[in-house]
């Protein structure tokens, strides 16, 4: 039996190389076990950054179901994982007529890293309705070029404008961040692209305290309400091309775990995904 030796978009693009997954030796997709090599551009404060391991997981789970949309992402995050060779094995919970739900599990070494749960749909009629978050960062022209610490490498995979009033110096009363993101790439904005931006943003923990605490992540939720959406132009003549607005609160922080709820928002507010976050502070 035949099958493509890679999963994903065939984009060439650092993105899309960087979280493609391979069926494992002399398996086909729908065996649900794949490789893949993490790279080290996603290094991050602690081993390797958690939303590109998100996004690994959704390439896994969206390979065994190709006709569903992944919805909801939950992320638990066991061991940091390392640069190198990765295995992700993807469990059908159930598959319905409308939804699927996959469990994929990723080990180094035979250790557990991640167990992610990803919830798909298919194409299915319902009721929608939208308003704008309440909570919207600074325009984009006021905000900021963000300049993170040379070792934290995964910032180098997308653009940030920071709004000035949330920049991470770890003096604020207020654990909020915000701001104007973009791939630096051209390429569509999709599941993967948002489960790892959602978690890309520096911690808003870190506007309170200095050295910064909070930035180990426990379990990471994100829920996509619109996807694909466009392909950015940047460049097209305008500064908010391609750009989408991120906001991410912490208010509470109760026995070592605190909460961050964030929204992901198109460049008119309109919402295209929100996320849940609890990290360390202990």
């Amino acid at each position: 039996m035949s099958h493509r030796s890679d999963v994903g978009p065939r984009l060439d693009t650092h993105f899309d190389t960087t979280v493609c997954v391979t069926p494992s030796h002399g398996r086909s997709r729908e065996d649900g076990v794949f490789t893949a090599d993490l790279d080290e551009s996603w290094a991050s404060l602690r081993g390797i950054h958690g939303g590109y391991l998100a996004a690994l997981a959704i390439r896994a789970a969206e390979a065994t179901a190709p006709d569903r949309m992944p919805r909801t992402i939950a992320t638990t995050f066991l061991r940091p994982a390392q640069v190198g060779p990765a295995q992700l094995s993807v469990e059908a919970l159930r598959s319905g007529r409308s939804f699927t739900t996959v469990v994929v599990s990723l080990t180094q070494q035979q250790r557990a890293i991640t167990n992610t749960r990803v919830t798909m749909i298919g194409v299915v009629p319902g009721h929608d309705w939208a308003s704008s978050p309440m909570d919207r960062p600074a325009p984009v022209e006021t905000c900021v070029p963000f300049t993170p610490p040379p070792m934290i490498r995964h910032f180098d995979n997308a653009e940030l404008r920071i709004d000035p009033s949330t920049i991470p110096v770890g003096d604020g009363s207020f654990a909020r961040i915000a701001g104007h993101v973009r791939p630096n790439e051209r390429r569509p904005v999709d599941a993967a692209w948002l489960a790892m931006i959602g978690d890309w943003f520096p911690p808003s923990p870190f506007r309170r305290f200095d050295p910064p605490i909070g930035g180990v992540s426990i379990d990471y939720t994100v829920h996509l309400h619109s996807v694909p959406i466009a392909t950015p132009t940047q460049g097209g003549g305008g500064v908010d091309d391609g750009w989408l607005e991120g906001v991410f609160v912490t208010r509470t922080s109760a026995a070592g775990i605190a909460l961050e709820q964030g929204t992901i928002a198109s460049s008119t507010g309109a919402l295209i995904a929100e996320t849940f976050h609890t990290r360390w502070t202990g």
